[in-house]
């Protein structure tokens, strides 16, 4: 053996032994995390699930005079807070106004307890209050901007913990045990999401990115030494071809079989963290703002408080529970977006949006006009030039939904609508709702089959078709744990070995 080959294959058995165990971490809580998702959260649907249905009835207040009183620039979302019509304005140190009386929630005024015991269907005295978090916990570490919180415990079966924001009178998280624990197995190791750790982002994105490069370059030597290693013989003869013997031999079988995958997946969850400049780079500067043809003038909202247009709401057809409004201009036009459960046979009901014209109050059935979309794009960027301009009824390779653990689909129909600038944007437009959805541009796209590609393995030909994804995606997972499980035990043993031997003789 050369005097290279045999640095290699050094370099990779003591790096190996150095970060192998990291390997067997993130293969097995992969698998975990493909059935439980990330880290516990409220997702916006289950908050809309567990608020109550708008009380119109004691709506007192309108949108612009609640906007004076909480002294903000933003727009307000109206939903019920401990019971009662509010206005809630959005942002780190966003306000809440009491849309009944006016009077501004504060933590003097906000009843956590009730709060907490309306959203789990209980009384007050089931709960028990844990404390007040001034620093998150495990479990809220994606909800520092809500400190502090308010945190109680349910005596029930399952052990819920449940956070309240005392600045937003909303349950902000629940937890159960089962979500910790499987959080513990899954989300926590694989994304390095320990409390210590990631509470310094610094520390914490330095700790991915040099354990991930390190992975990334174990990886690649084992793909280099397949073929240093491999024999060349004849005639030829694959068993032959093979070298080594009992647990190293099949250490380089499944390096054969599942060495490229597993470069691919350490390699794409390095890019999870974007440490590299391309991975930042941006197309098109867009506002969100562009296609409401306006500022959004709340005067036009005032009659909320009048009883027809308060029946009128009500009264709308199909919709059983409304729980949030929002105060839209598009196009012009200015709109109630109303977020409304549906109830079905089993008493839960799906979660859907629809607007409602401020003046008429009819509901808007049909899409807006894609035309005012592209006019209103050729405007902004006289610079560059509109080279395609496409309505999608389906997903493409780009824009799609990327998760299943109980979010709502990516809407459709969407206009994709392609520039020619240097980065060559697309941007995608949700025709229903007439706002941006997604913008997409050369190095995202790059980066989508880098990252997402590689790592979630969301190919269009299989993704949407469970089990076969699944299965596919397991399969691959055991096989790289296979492979990383038999290298740490050689690496190990290697090692133990070395070391009786050192203090032996």
């Amino acid at each position: 053996m050369s005097a290279s080959a045999r640095l290699l294959v050094l370099s990779h058995r003591y790096l190996g032994i150095a970060i192998s165990l990291l390997f067997l971490l993130w293969f097995a809580s992969g698998i975990v995390m493909i059935y439980t998702g990330g880290m516990p959260s409220l997702s916006a649907p289950e908050q809309i699930q567990h608020r109550q249905a708008i009380n119109f009835t004691t709506i007192a207040i309108t949108p612009a005079e609640a906007r004076a009183i909480a002294n903000s620039g933003l727009m307000p979302d109206l939903l019920m807070v401990m019971g009662r019509p509010a206005y809630q304005f959005p942002g780190r140190n966003g306000t809440t106004v009491f849309a009944d009386d006016g009077i501004l929630l504060t933590s003097d005024n906000v009843g956590s307890q009730q709060i907490a015991a309306q959203f789990a269907g209980i009384n007050q005295d089931q709960l028990e209050r844990v404390g007040t978090l001034s620093e998150v916990d495990q479990w809220t570490l994606g909800l520092r901007d809500e400190l502090p919180l308010e945190k109680f415990a349910l005596n029930d079966a399952a052990r819920t913990e449940i956070y309240v924001s005392s600045r937003r009178g909303q349950v902000v998280l629940s937890t159960s045990s089962s979500d910790r624990f499987w959080a513990w197995l899954g989300a926590i190791p694989h994304w390095f999401y320990f409390l210590p750790l990631r509470k310094n982002q610094a520390l914490w994105f330095d700790t991915v990115v040099w354990t991930a490069s390190l992975g990334t370059l174990l990886a690649m030597m084992g793909l280099v030494l397949l073929f240093v290693q491999f024999k060349r013989v004849r005639p030829f003869s694959l068993s032959g071809a093979i070298p080594h013997t009992s647990l190293l031999r099949w250490h380089y079988i499944s390096g054969l079989l599942f060495g490229v995958v597993t470069l691919t997946w350490v390699f794409s969850g390095l890019l999870s963290v974007e440490p590299y400049r391309w991975t930042n780079a941006r197309g098109l500067d867009v506002s969100f703002n562009l296609f409401r043809g306006g500022e959004i003038e709340l005067d036009n909202f005032a009659s909320i408080v009048s009883d027809e247009t308060k029946q009128g709401l009500e009264a709308l057809t199909g919709i059983t529970a409304i729980k949030e409004i929002n105060f839209e201009r598009i196009q012009g036009e200015h709109y109630y977006s109303l977020t409304y459960e549906q109830a079905d046979e089993s008493g839960s009901g799906e979660i859907a949006i629809v607007l409602i014209a401020a003046v008429s109050l009819e509901s808007r059935q049909q899409p807006f006009d894609a035309a005012y979309f592209v006019a209103t794009l050729e405007t902004e960027y006289s610079a560059h030039r509109i080279i395609e301009q496409t309505r999608l009824e389906s997903y493409d390779d780009y824009y799609y939904s990327r998760s299943s653990y109980g979010l709502p689909a990516a809407p459709l129909p969407v206009l994709r609508i392609k520039f020619d600038d240097p980065a060559q944007t697309w941007f995608y437009v949700d025709l229903t709702a007439g706002e941006f959805v997604y913008q997409s541009h050369r190095w995202g796209r790059v980066e989508r089959w880098l990252y997402n590609g590689f790592h979630s393995l969301d190919f269009r030909f299989w993704y949407g078709r469970r089990p076969l994804w699944d299965i596919g995606v397991v399969l691959l997972l055991l096989g790289g744990l296979a492979l990383c499980g038999i290298g740490c035990y050689l690496g190990f043993r290697r090692l133990t070995t070395n070391t009786r031997r050192l203090f032996t003789e």
